[in-house]
């Protein structure tokens, strides 16, 4: 049952982890397309400016410099294990490295079209929105990480506002708009990022909270063992896979005797002690990964042992049931003896069609047991 719990935990990440692994899928599908309206714009500003014939090398060398982007991005997954945080890590700073290098090409671009303009054309103009498009899009897309949204807005703006503002006066009015529309960008960024944390954080809590809603929906309230139905479905895939083997695999059922006599002697609360001592010596008895002890019933327990023969199980069971005899109960300042009949065996692959079949005829033993004098091991 430890086991059942451990491996629920395992599998939810920490929020720490699970923002790790959103942001690295968030930033891999959001990188994505970048390049390719980098390009559209390009090409669209290339043809309004009419710069083909005499600087057809340059727009070239950009169209390939964002068409090699886009295949390093493409290729450049995520790695599978984002737990591996020096490989987690390596990764982010590599993409970003690829985000900010497209960035970097359009500003240079951008640079470039003001240069030849030397004013505010249709060209320019052209350049100019497509430059806010793509840095309100940074604002919204790469807000997962606030310090690299910030640099990103910064390499697509501030080197040309800054060659513009110094070199070409005619150009100092857009300037003056961009930038005023640059400084909104920074605390739309500020914001934009705790939306994405508290995204994350709502996310995370939902799946923490599904997950013990499951973990509850498995596990007995009153012992912390497995449930029936927990216990069902781990029986049927045991003996499923046991039997494509013909291997071996070993269940006892467990039902205290007199369970109702401490109930009506002691009171109820007793009983739930009992029944809680009960799994406690059992869920320290059966360690292995692979075993389970679930609560099937109102006093009965169930034990599964894969990879035990009838032997081993035998012998296991006895130990069980002279440790239970061995061990009362202790309520107020009561002694409680509790001890159990026990059915055992090994699936027998000539006898048992179906798990049901396995369970009724070890069931019938425990029901032998009790009917032999209870506090005894029958096996089946």
């Amino acid at each position: 049952m430890a086991e059942l719990q451990d491996l629920m935990q395992q599998a939810l990440p920490t929020l720490a982890q699970y923002r790790r692994q959103r942001a690295a899928a968030d930033l891999y599908q959001r990188a994505l397309p970048g390049t390719i309206f980098y390009g559209i714009a390009l090409a669209i500003t290339v043809w309004v400016g009419g710069y083909l014939p005499q600087h057809g090398g340059a727009m070239a060398l950009a169209f390939a410099l964002y068409g090699g982007l886009w295949y390093l991005r493409r290729v450049h997954t995520p790695p599978p294990d984002l737990q591996d945080t020096r490989a987690a890590d390596r990764w982010w700073w590599r993409h970003w490295v690829l985000v900010d290098a497209g960035c970097l090409v359009w500003c240079l671009f951008f640079l470039a079209v003001g240069h030849l303009e030397q004013g505010p054309s249709t060209a320019f103009l052209v350049a100019a929105v497509s430059t806010i498009a793509f840095s309100s899009a940074a604002c919204e897309t790469y807000a997962l990480n606030r310090r690299q949204a910030l640099w990103v807005v910064v390499v697509l703006q501030v080197p040309a506002l800054l060659y513009f503002a110094l070199a070409i006066p005619a150009l100092w009015p857009v300037c003056t708009v961009l930038a005023g529309y640059f400084v909104y960008q920074l605390t739309h960024i500020r914001r934009r990022a705790g939306e994405y944390d508290t995204q994350m954080a709502m996310e995370h809590a939902l799946l923490t909270s599904r997950s013990e809603v499951e973990r509850l929906s498995r596990l007995d309230a009153l012992t912390g063992l497995a449930n029936r139905r927990e216990y069902d479905s781990t029986f049927r895939a045991h003996w499923r896979l046991a039997a494509r083997q013909q291997g071996k695999l070993a269940l006892m059922v467990v039902d205290l005797d007199h369970f109702k006599r401490i109930n009506d002697t002691y009171g109820h609360l007793a009983g739930d002690t009992a029944l809680r001592h009960v799994a406690q010596l059992m869920g320290e008895r059966f360690k292995r990964s692979s075993d389970m002890v679930a609560r099937i019933g109102g006093e009965e327990f169930a034990v599964l042992l894969p990879d035990t023969s009838a032997e081993e199980a035998m012998q296991l069971a006895q130990t069980l049931c002279r440790t239970l005899a061995g061990t009362p109960v202790q309520w107020d300042a009561h002694h409680i003896p509790v001890t159990a009949s026990i059915g055992v065996d090994c699936m027998r692959w000539d006898l048992d069609l179906t798990p049901q079949a396995s369970f009724s005829r070890i069931d019938s033993a425990c029901y032998t047991a009790k009917a032999k004098g209870r506090n005894r091991v029958v096996q089946a």
